[in-house]
C-alpha cells in the first residue's frame, strides 16, 4: 500500500519548486523591464521575450507566448509582475504582488457572486 504521507510531502515539494521557480522567472523579468519607457503594452513585450530562454514551468512556451496571450499595456515594472504572475500561477498575487489601483471590490463582489 503506497505512503499517502509521502504522496502528499512529494506534491508540497513539487508545488513548492515550481512557486520558487516562478518566482524567480518574475525577479529576472522585473529586473529586465525596470529601465523601460512605459507605457509599454505586452505586444512590445512578447515581440521582445520571444527568443529569450527563460525556463517557464510547463516548459511548451517562451515568455514572448505569455506576454502575447496577456494583451495589456503596463505602466509600471511592477504591473508587468502582477501580470505575469497571474498569468503563470492562475492565482491572484500575495502582499508582494499588490497594485493599489485594483479595485478589490469587484474582485470581492466576483467571489460572492460565484456558486460551485
Amino acid at each position: 500500500m503506497p505512503n499517502d504521507n509521502s504522496d502528499m510531502s512529494d506534491a508540497r515539494d513539487r508545488q513548492r519548486n515550481r512557486a520558487e521557480h516562478v518566482e524567480n522567472i518574475l525577479d529576472e523579468v522585473e529586473a529586465d523591464v525596470r529601465d523601460r519607457k512605459y507605457p509599454v503594452g505586452s505586444e512590445d513585450l512578447a515581440t521582445e521575450y520571444a527568443d529569450q530562454p527563460i525556463d517557464m514551468p510547463n516548459e511548451t512556451e517562451s515568455m514572448g507566448d505569455v506576454f502575447r496571450r496577456l494583451d495589456d499595456e503596463y505602466d509600471t515594472p511592477e504591473g508587468v509582475r502582477e501580470a505575469l504572475h497571474g498569468e503563470l500561477t492562475g492565482e491572484a498575487g500575495g502582499r508582494g504582488e499588490y497594485n493599489d489601483e485594483r479595485d478589490l471590490t469587484a474582485l470581492d463582489d466576483a467571489e460572492d457572486t460565484d456558486t460551485v
